[in-house]
């Protein structure tokens, strides 16, 4: 039937089942590819459910190879032989070679051509926007944004009556750096911040009391570990340090399952009354047991 086509993958010839076949029947890949897509064509237009009355005699007549050569393809399994049906199978074939198969591989191309377009389209949307503005330079990342802001030494807005904190790389990066590199922190090798800084010097205040933290950090007893930086950068985090919530050491629990040194209890000894009663059911136990 004119138009048939299959779906064929480009890693096929280096699937483990090919190689395997190729190991086991010592043919070119070449060869053991074209004789798979031969039966997969064959299939596709001989029967609908991917099972068809033939024997391998007659299969190997029709697309090729030998008898010996479907078997190996058996022992991989890519076909399912009923010798005494009489009738050879193609598993998985409604996942990828039936016509329901197929139409949901048209499905997908389409809808990728289509999303394709309309992101170009937005694309050529936007770019015609910056020229109609004028503004033909194409828009930088956020980091590089920041490091541009950063560049300046000008001050960041501030509310009135407020210091204004310098830029995140200003003066402002290269005094808390110098203040974190004396403190009890982790060192930061980066030259550059964290991200979290830009938005902590928003925070009005925040500049002076995350120096006031720097200074707090020999007397925070809580932290198995030095504070990093970007834990010093955490919404909230100077006013914990500076209110003294991480002052005290961290209360050290048990390992599990240790319930600690197990008193031995002393032993006691038998009084007389205890013996004869031992003695007593020593007794009838013997009997009952000679009886």
């Amino acid at each position: 039937m004119a138009g048939e086509w299959l779906m064929y993958d480009v890693c096929l010839p280096q699937k483990p089942e090919v190689l395997e076949l190729v190991d086991a029947t010592g043919l070119d890949t070449d060869q053991v590819v074209g004789r798979l897509l031969m039966l997969w064509g064959w299939a596709s237009l001989n029967c609908e459910d991917g099972k068809a009355r033939i024997s391998v005699r007659l299969l190997s007549r029709a697309v090729g190879g030998d008898e010996d050569f479907w078997l190996a393809v058996e022992s991989v399994g890519w076909l399912e032989i009923d010798a005494e049906a009489g009738t050879v199978a193609i598993p998985g074939w409604d996942r990828r070679f039936s016509n329901a198969a197929k139409s949901r591989a048209l499905t997908a191309a389409r809808n990728q051509r289509s999303n394709a377009q309309k992101e170009g389209d937005t694309r050529a949307a936007r770019s015609d926007t910056r020229a109609a503005r004028g503004d033909h330079a194409p828009r930088a990342s956020k980091r590089r944004e920041r490091e541009e802001r950063s560049s300046s030494s000008s001050p960041q807005s501030a509310a009135p009556g407020e210091p204004q904190p310098p830029a995140p790389q200003g003066p402002a990066w290269d005094t808390l750096r110098a203040a974190w590199a004396k403190g009890k922190g982790r060192p930061w090798q980066l030259p550059t911040p964290p991200d979290k800084l830009e938005d902590r010097l928003a925070e009005p205040g925040w500049w002076d009391k995350a120096q006031a933290a720097i200074g707090h950090l020999p007397r925070c007893r809580y932290f198995r570990d030095p504070v990093t930086l970007p834990q010093l950068l955490d919404e909230g985090f100077v006013d914990k340090i500076l209110g003294g919530q991480f002052d005290n050491p961290r209360e050290q629990k048990p390992p599990r399952g240790n319930f600690g040194p197990v008193e031995k209890v002393p032993a006691k000894e038998w009084d007389d009354d205890a013996l004869r009663a031992l003695e007593a059911t020593r007794r009838a136990l013997a009997e009952r047991v000679a009886g």
